[in-house]
């Protein structure tokens, strides 16, 4: 019992190390899926991802955010979309 507790214990600490690595395009939406900042391309490397988005909701806030890796173009999964309050 007491091995399964450390090993889980383990798991979750290396889990909240983990850090993003690489270079993220985010994206302001409305309701429709317009752009609302077409005129501007928001990027962010890293865990920068976050004060990115704390921005776009500053100025939008009823926006969702949505981040895409810009190597891959893909959206970045679990981190997006993301809805503003």
């Amino acid at each position: 019992m007491m091995k399964k507790i450390g090993l889980l214990s383990i798991i979750l600490l290396l889990n909240g190390c983990m850090t993003l690595k690489g270079d993220y395009r985010l994206v302001a939406l409305d309701e429709n899926g317009n752009d609302l900042a077409p005129k501007v391309q928001m990027l962010a490397q890293g865990t920068g991802i976050y004060r990115s988005k704390i921005v776009l909701c500053k100025a939008f806030p009823k926006a969702t955010v949505r981040i895409y890796d810009t190597r891959t173009n893909e959206e970045l999964k679990g981190k997006s979309p993301r809805k503003c309050r």
